[in-house]
């Protein structure tokens, strides 16, 4: 078991389900629940039950990348939401070995996923202050494999990338640009709030050499599980299409 020491970013979670993420300092910490002294816990094991001054208890956990990635974001564009988030990386094969190159860092949310489980990813963004938020983001994350980029992806003079995920408004007008620095076979991951935009990036990539096209929309639903086993009354529905493709080249001849 991992002790607890002084400078680590832990999380201090209540049974209520209130979760904290505070770093380990010679302080006492204070919540609605009580207080108690983190100089204390310092030596201690991780997984522990350790008592308030009004006799709560809290469980100290070191926190994993969804901790800090949900108490260290902040938010400025809309995010892709995490279902849409999960079908990018499945879809598109990511993993260890991929490097990605991504237009619409946003607030980094895709960004920092990408980042966790990938080996390189290179972003780019044209709105000045979701630069400042998204670069802000990536320092907060200390995330050491992603490089932000200021201005459009058409500039991009890298080469070989195995995945590139574009989400701006008419990525048809992008896509043009990105074959030079997708390698063959790599994929495409197309994230559009709009159908309209969709059916474009579709009608681009068919022209270019794409093949395996999807065009996939994700919806949860979430169930009750206390009295009645039930769907909930409200879910989450719509928030993006997502179109997927593989680059086989620029084709050379017709078919026949």
């Amino acid at each position: 078991m991992a002790k607890i020491k002084e400078g680590d970013q832990a999380i201090i979670m209540h049974d209520s389900g209130n979760s904290y993420l505070i770093d380990i300092e010679l302080r006492t910490f204070h919540s609605q629940y009580g207080a108690f002294s983190l100089k204390d816990i310092i030596g201690k094991d991780y997984g522990k039950r350790y008592k308030t001054t009004s006799g709560d208890e809290f469980l100290v956990l070191e926190p994993d990348f969804r901790d800090l990635l949900a108490k260290s974001l902040k938010r400025g564009p809309q995010i892709i939401h995490p279902k849409d988030v999960g079908m990018i990386i499945s879809f598109c094969g990511i993993g260890k070995k991929t490097k990605v190159l991504e237009a619409g860092c946003g607030s980094a949310f895709l960004t920092s996923y990408l980042s966790n489980i990938a080996k390189e990813v290179v972003s780019w963004e044209k709105n000045e202050k979701h630069y400042r938020i998204c670069t802000g983001n990536i320092k907060n994350m200390n995330l050491k494999n992603v490089e932000v980029k200021p201005g459009d992806i058409k500039d991009e003079k890298g080469k070989d990338f195995n995945v590139v995920v574009l989400d701006m408004p008419k990525p048809e007008e992008t896509i043009p640009h990105i074959t030079k620095n997708l390698k063959i076979g790599g994929r495409i991951a197309v994230y559009s709030p709009c159908i309209e935009q969709s059916t474009s990036a579709i009608e681009t990539l068919e022209k270019l050499g794409f093949t395996n096209i999807m065009f996939r929309e994700c919806i949860i639903r979430d169930w009750e599980h206390d009295k009645c086993i039930r769907p909930k009354t409200d879910m989450l529905g719509h928030t993006g299409f997502l179109v997927f493709a593989r680059y086989l080249g620029k084709r050379t001849s017709k078919k026949m």
